[in-house]
């Protein structure tokens, strides 16, 4: 694997006309934009939930080209990823537990002796189940029973306007031939300038958490390794990874977009540390603060002062790439992946 064990990236966007991530509308005509309360102002907010999805869609179209493997379903990213191919592998029972220990021919109900080898299956046969993680919950239905669960290797935090939410709201129609069915509606379009955050555990990318249960369990520890694949394979999904992720912040997806895409000006900032020991560390481009003993929300103007101030340190396992426009993020992107491919861990 790549030598380097984590990436952080801290960034900020201006979006404009947009309604990329809504609440609903409660009931009435009105469509109500995602909003966070800080004291007595509105902050205008885009869910981590709503750009993990942007990211994972990309990554699912990398793997596609590049023939990585994934489940059927998973390149639909369904929700439920991962549950078809467990319950295919506990009809067939591929364990490394001694034979004394295997009583029936399929398994009808996951315990912690099974964790370790259903969860390399799922890593083998899924780039997307190892890299955005799994919670599958069998029941009775299913003719099988237990819980299996994978963290993801990478997080996204909310975007978060640096200034109080601007909002305006415009009425449309959706037309029906029949006037009496003419309804009409009220949208939201939002601007403002985010500041967001990314965090990628590229070690944890192959990595079996529940290997050492093997050991524990009385079984065959023979073969039966760390990481679920090979160091090559490893590096390709951690390189989809960032390309997926540079992808989507180039051109950003989120919900509402088919006839209110967000204008963009071409602001686009930010600074990513890469680590060779441990996480990434990262700091907001926005900061929380009292005005006047009001809570507030600002710009946070040291963000990358104080991650120089970690990367610069002597002996320092962190190596610091800024960027200031589109263009640059590109090349310290490309860059990135280039130190990624090269160094790869000689164990």
């Amino acid at each position: 694997m790549v030598e380097y064990r984590s990436l952080a990236m801290s960034y900020r966007i201006e979006l404009d006309f947009h309604a990329a991530n809504n609440e609903g509308a409660g009931g009435t005509n009105v469509m109500e934009p995602r909003r966070i309360t800080v004291g007595d102002k509105e902050y205008d907010g885009i869910s981590g939930e709503m750009i993990r999805r942007g990211v994972l869609e990309n990554f699912v179209k990398l793997c596609q080209q590049d023939d990585t493997s994934l489940h059927d379903r998973c390149e639909g990213l369904v929700p439920d990823r991962g549950r078809e191919n467990l319950k295919s592998w506990m009809l067939e029972n591929k364990t490394h537990l001694p034979e004394k220990d295997v009583r029936k021919k399929k398994i009808s109900a996951l315990d912690a002796r099974h964790y370790p080898d259903a969860t390399c299956n799922l890593i083998k046969e899924c780039a997307l189940c190892d890299i955005g993680g799994f919670l599958i919950a069998l029941e009775e239905t299913d003719d099988a029973l237990g819980v299996l669960k994978r963290d993801s290797c990478f997080e996204a935090g909310w975007l978060i306007s640096e200034h109080p939410a601007i909002v305006d709201y415009t009425q449309h129609s959706a037309y029906d031939p029949d006037p009496e069915k003419h309804n009409l509606f009220v949208q939201n379009l939002r601007v403002g300038i985010y500041g967001g955050v990314f965090r990628l555990d590229l070690d944890r990318i192959g990595r079996n958490d529940w290997w050492w249960l093997n050991r524990k369990t009385g079984g065959n520890q023979d073969g039966f390794e760390e990481y679920s694949i090979e160091p090559k394979d490893r590096m390709k999904r951690a390189c989809l990874l960032i390309k997926a992720i540079k992808e989507w912040l180039l051109s950003p997806s989120f919900a509402k977009q088919a006839g209110w895409l967000q204008h963009q000006s071409g602001l686009l900032e930010g600074s990513i540390v890469l680590s060779k020991d441990g996480p990434s560390p990262f700091s907001s481009p926005i900061r929380f603060e009292l005005e006047n003993g009001r809570p507030t929300i600002k710009k946070n103007d040291n963000y990358r002062k104080l991650l120089d101030e970690i990367a610069n340190k002597p002996r320092s396992p962190y190596e610091k790439f800024d960027f200031n426009t589109p263009a640059e993020l590109i090349d310290k992107m490309d860059a990135i992946l280039q130190k990624c491919e090269a160094n790869k861990d000689p164990t």
